[in-house]
């Protein structure tokens, strides 16, 4: 029997198994966590100085630092820079660049808040008096929408009866969360006035929150048809604008002690897919989250009861797609929980030449991706399929 051989973790959740496995005592296990796993950051906007510095702290706790070769001969010179170490030696490299100048002391502040989110902080989603826990892995949000036009199923289910059916049949194949829209947001489409879109959702919710105990999420952007879901049992609101849209829904979601996702989108349905744009999508993303989770909670509500979504298709190519789900660990160190929803979305059917409905083998791959990488929800159509890969997966990633 060979007596040597490669364990290759990608998570705490891995290497900690391992350390289980042996015996090893928890507060051990804690202590060698922050040696074994990698991290690897990037950090935009360095200044030769600022870059120079932190390659010297870097290099001195057994750490790297890469940064353009042009550093090291031009002082006047700015850097984006790559950082790579341990959880321990992220945490001495910040000790010693916190009191430095030349910005350095905001970096190490984003440095320790980063490293503490994706190692530390395990969030939940609170909503009324209960809470969603992700201890244990993604949860599914199954998708209800009731609209004439959806992308995914052409308004198969518009009808009260057949949507809510629908719902429980989600539900009793494993969905966690249901999600039930009454406006099409895909790409081009029309908004529908608020008294349209409650005739549609409301006789949806109030059947649906009868029939199954799971939490119900109302996807609206409008203040007064979420204040009329969550009246008839909705928990959440999956607003697509985050919160930006209707000013009036920051209060709804207060008042109700509602669960908000909150989404990012470039432009609106009817323009997002105009020629998106971004210089950094990763960068540029994260950051309108962050001021959009800030705001949330600077007009009052909690931070446990928010989530975070980076919008794939909402704004976005087909390479930028795929860069958030490459890059989709990043949003983890924002501290909030983190939905991700590409469920037959059209970039999978670009890539794989399908149509909507012919898309289960890309939504499944994007969906295990996604978990892999720390992603608390996923938004699916096909939750019967999702549960057994997900499941499939997790006895993969539990064995010892």
């Amino acid at each position: 029997m060979k007596k040597v051989y490669l364990l290759s973790p990608v998570s705490v959740r891995e290497i900690s198994s391992h350390f289980k496995s042996l015996e090893v005592h928890p507060e051990g296990i804690d202590i060698m966590n922050k040696k074994a796993v990698f991290y690897t950051f990037k950090i935009k906007s360095l200044s030769s100085p600022a870059a120079n510095i932190l390659k010297q702290e870097a290099l001195a706790a057994g750490a790297e630092l890469a940064t353009a070769w042009s550093v090291i001969k031009a002082p006047d010179t700015m850097s984006d820079a790559i950082l790579m170490g341990t959880y321990r030696q992220i945490e001495i490299i910040s000790d010693k660049i916190a009191s430095q100048q030349f910005g350095l002391s905001v970096v190490a502040e984003e440095l320790r808040t980063d490293i503490k989110n994706l190692f530390h902080r395990h969030p939940v989603l609170k909503y009324r008096d209960s809470f969603l826990s992700f201890t244990d892995g993604p949860r599914l949000m199954g998708i209800v929408n009731v609209t004439p036009d959806s992308f995914s199923d052409g308004g198969k289910y518009f009808s009260t009866q057949a949507a809510v059916e629908h719902g429980i049949a989600l539900a009793e194949q494993g969905a966690d969360i249901l999600d039930i829209g009454g406006e099409s947001t895909k790409p081009g489409a029309e908004s529908v006035d608020s008294e349209e879109e409650t005739r549609r959702v409301l006789p949806v919710i109030k059947q649906l929150r009868e029939k199954v105990k799971i939490p119900l999420s109302i996807d609206t952007m409008k203040a007064d048809v979420a204040a009329q879901a969550l009246e008839n049992g909705a928990d959440i609101v999956n607003d697509i604008s985050a919160l930006s849209f209707d000013n009036a829904m920051p209060g709804v979601v207060k008042r109700y002690r509602a669960g908000v996702v909150l989404m990012h989108m470039q432009g609106t349905p009817g323009t997002m897919q105009v020629r998106p744009e971004y210089h950094d999508v990763i960068g540029e993303i994260l950051s309108y989250l962050e001021q959009r989770a800030h705001y949330a909670v600077q007009m009052g509500i909690d931070k446990e009861q928010i989530a975070i979504d980076p919008g794939i298709g909402f704004g976005k190519t087909i390479k930028h797609n795929l860069l958030i789900l490459k890059g989709i660990k990043a949003f983890k160190a924002l501290g909030f929980p983190v939905l991700v929803g590409a469920s037959r979305k059209s970039f999978i059917g670009k890539i794989t030449d399908t149509d909507a409905g012919e898309r289960l083998s890309g939504s499944l791959a994007s969906a295990l991706w996604a978990a892999a990488h720390g992603v608390d929800i996923i938004r699916v159509h096909d939750i019967r399929e999702t549960k057994q890969a997900l499941l499939m997966t997790n006895h993969i990633m539990d064995s010892i």
